[in-house]
C-alpha cells in the first residue's frame, strides 16, 4: 500500500466514493503538537508529503462536503451520549479562567482552514 492511500490523526476524513483521504486543520487533535512543531498546518503536509489543497477548487469543495457530513452524522452521536450522561463540565483550567484546551483548539491557532 502506498503510503498516499493513507492517513493518520484526527484531522483525516476518508473519501469512500473517491478513496482518498483529505486533512483538514480544523479536525486536528492528536496531530496539533506536530503541527505547531513543523510551523503551521501547510508545513505539517509537506512535511508529510502532503499537497494542500487549493481553495475553491473541486477537491476543496469535496473535502467541505464531506466534513458537513462527518459532523453532522458526530453531531447526532454526540447529543444521544449527552442525553445519556449527567455529568457537568469539570475541566478546570487556570485561575484566569482560561484553559490548555482554549489553546489547543486548532480553530484558534489556525483560523484560516487547511486541507492537504
Amino acid at each position: 500500500i502506498s503510503v498516499a492511500l493513507g492517513c493518520i490523526g484526527d484531522g483525516c476524513i476518508h473519501d469512500r466514493m473517491e478513496n482518498r483521504f483529505y486533512w483538514i486543520s480544523s479536525r486536528a487533535k492528536s496531530e496539533i503538537s506536530s503541527a505547531v512543531e513543523q510551523g503551521g498546518p501547510s508545513a505539517y503536509c509537506q512535511s508529510l508529503g502532503l499537497v494542500v489543497t487549493s481553495p475553491g477548487s473541486t477537491l476543496w469543495s469535496r473535502s467541505l462536503e464531506l466534513l458537513r457530513m462527518v459532523e453532522e452524522s458526530e453531531s447526532r452521536f454526540t447529543s444521544r451520549s449527552e442525553d445519556n450522561s449527567d455529568n457537568s463540565d469539570n475541566s478546570g483550567g487556570d485561575s484566569d479562567g482560561s484553559s490548555d484546551a482554549e489553546s489547543r483548539d486548532p480553530d484558534v491557532l489556525w483560523p484560516a482552514r487547511t486541507i492537504c
